[in-house]
């Protein structure tokens, strides 16, 4: 059974996350604008307004003829595919375009934790490397 109080609305998740991306725009905006509290909604309510604008966006490639069909079928994989996994409940970020959405809805301080480690101080190449190279008793030009 699912758990009622991290919900705003009777819908359950998976049929929620998934009619965000069924209807274009709409849907989205709908279900961004009911859910309050289930994060997995709004996150996909959000990547599904942002797939759309980028569909949207890159409609013209469709005028040309043979990028018209790979548009299609790339399309329509892309939108089925993100309904199932919506559907099934599982979480899956667009490239990208779900790290836009991500920051639009839940902010900075949401994101994909990513540690970066600091770079190491360039120092001199460790004997072995240099004997490698040979370039250890040769100066320019000799």
């Amino acid at each position: 059974m699912e758990d009622n109080d991290k919900h705003t609305t009777a819908i359950p998740s998976g049929i929620a996350a998934a009619a965000s991306y069924f209807f274009p725009f709409i849907g989205g905006l709908v279900m961004l604008a009911l859910e309050k509290k289930d994060r997995f909604v709004r996150f996909d309510a959000a990547q599904s307004i942002v797939f759309w604008v980028a569909v949207f966006v890159l409609f013209p490639l469709s005028y040309i003829p043979l990028i018209k069909y790979l548009y299609a079928i790339a399309f329509l994989i892309s939108w089925i595919f993100l309904m199932y996994q919506a559907w099934m409940g599982r979480e899956f970020e667009i490239p990208y375009l779900g790290a836009i959405a991500r920051k639009q809805v839940f902010g900075d301080e949401d994101g994909p934790v990513v540690e970066k480690e600091p770079m190491p101080e360039p120092g001199p190449l460790p004997e072995a490397e240099t004997e490698a190279r040979g370039d250890e008793d040769e100066g320019p030009g000799e």
